[in-house]
């Protein structure tokens, strides 16, 4: 995660989504984020309830949260959009975790918020976003691997440091490892440390690694 998309995500998990939770859905949630996007960028991951509680945070009395009250704060984070749950497997639960940013309650606030003017912003709408991507093929626009919602990001090709918008225009899609590497710099000065990743990684490709 660059940090662009790392302080963003902070900023509208804080501003946004937390008031809109209870403290046990902000403790699941930040949870399932830690295991999720905050570990390795996908958005996916599979868990028992059970596990999920050893790791949640002790009450005043020491103990853990139950099963049955594990199981109401997960269904009050699906109710209010910031995961999706999936099948049940010997292995756990597949959740995936929804980013601030697509809950219903923030996209609410954010555009009730928005300045005027501000309709060329593709980056911060959901919709928009998608738009891109589809303009784009759901490809990375700098190593050519293609990227799925889970796992797709938005560069600016001219940074935000450089003056870049969020217009339409300057935007890429781009995978995590892409994005990474070109984080704040422009195109110009990425462009080795791409190639280098790029050639890198189709050679471990071709050894099976």
């Amino acid at each position: 995660m660059t940090q662009e998309l790392h302080d963003g995500l902070i900023r509208d998990l804080v501003d946004y989504l937390l008031p809109e939770l209870t403290p046990y859905e902000v403790t699941m949630y930040l949870l399932i984020l830690r295991r999720t996007v905050l570990n390795h960028g996908d958005r996916n991951t599979r868990i028992g309830k059970r596990t999920i509680a050893s790791l949640f945070a002790k009450g005043s009395r020491g103990d853990r949260p139950s099963y049955e009250v594990v199981s109401t704060h997960l269904k009050g984070l699906e109710e209010k959009g910031c995961l999706r749950v999936g099948d049940t497997t010997r292995d756990g639960t597949l959740y995936t975790i929804i980013l601030p940013r697509d809950v219903p309650a923030v996209v609410e606030k954010i555009s009730v918020s928005r300045p005027p003017g501000t309709d060329n912003d593709y980056f911060s709408e959901d919709s928009k976003r998608r738009t891109v991507f589809e303009r784009d093929n759901w490809l990375c626009q700098y190593c050519g691997e293609r990227v799925l919602e889970e796992n797709a990001t938005l560069d600016h090709y001219v940074p935000q440091s450089k003056g870049g918008d969020h217009s339409k225009d300057n935007l890429r899609t781009a995978c995590l490892v892409c994005n990474s590497i070109k984080s704040g710099r422009s195109y110009e000065d990425a462009a080795p440390l791409l190639l280098s990743s790029i050639r890198e990684r189709k050679a471990r490709t071709q050894r099976g690694i």
